[in-house]
């Protein structure tokens, strides 16, 4: 009897132990929350429109699941989309940051997105063509005249809103060698990215030419400001 009540009882130690380690196994170490940075990515905005203001470039998100399926997740693989294409006109538009669609692993869910919703401020993306400036960047006592440059205009992309009030774009600030005489160099413009504004013939080259001379006493005492910004000359 002992013994036959003995091994019922082992028998159960046995079957109560199994019974663990398969529940510590399909729950792992417990259920956990995990907060990470995913990666932001707009789609759909037409060609013809350009988004004109920043957006973040992460959200913060907080996961919730078992502990050994959150250890399992890679958060430079994961991304929210904003959807925006239904917007066909310049304005300002709310977008939720909808956690749909981030892919999880079965049975993680998202408990919270912040900010879960963000501001797009969209405007038409059209062309225009500006004068080129020619700028340099000279010591006191020198002096560059008969300026030119070739070509003598380019043509931008960009927001409507920042290319309606733009007529030139100025060149980098030329150095050229301290020596009188003809002055020829190649030379980039310089536009103002943070408004969205891009060059539309990239490859585009500017050649600028002039004449360098000394500025002789009587001209330094008329014009003393030794700082130089020519508009260039068709």
């Amino acid at each position: 009897m002992i013994l036959r009540f003995l091994r019922a009882v082992s028998m159960y130690a046995w079957a109560l132990l199994i019974a663990m380690l398969l529940w510590f196994q399909v729950h792992g170490q417990g259920e956990s929350t995990v907060s990470m940075d995913v990666s932001l990515q707009l789609r759909g905005l037409p060609d013809n429109m350009v988004l004109i203001n920043d957006l973040p470039d992460h959200v913060k998100i907080t996961v919730s699941g078992l502990q050994a399926r959150l250890k399992l997740l890679d958060e430079s693989k994961l991304f929210l989309v904003i959807a925006a294409g239904d917007v066909h006109e310049p304005g300002v538009f709310t977008r939720p940051v909808d956690a749909a669609t981030l892919v999880l692993p079965p049975g993680l869910t998202v408990d919270k997105v912040q900010p879960d919703r963000l501001k797009l401020q969209v405007d038409r993306l059209v062309k225009k063509t500006v004068a080129v400036e020619v700028r340099f960047d000279l010591p006191e006592g020198w002096q560059v005249h008969q300026v030119s440059v070739q070509p003598a205009e380019v043509t931008l992309t960009g927001p409507e809103i920042w290319l309606e009030t733009l007529e030139s774009v100025p060149t980098e600030a030329l150095r050229p060698p301290l020596t009188p005489g003809l002055v020829k160099m190649k030379a980039d413009i310089v536009i103002p990215a943070e408004k969205a504004i891009k060059q539309f013939d990239k490859e585009q080259q500017f050649v600028v030419q002039g004449v360098l001379s000394r500025i002789v006493q009587q001209e330094r005492e008329r014009n003393p400001l030794p700082e130089q910004s020519l508009q260039s000359q068709e």
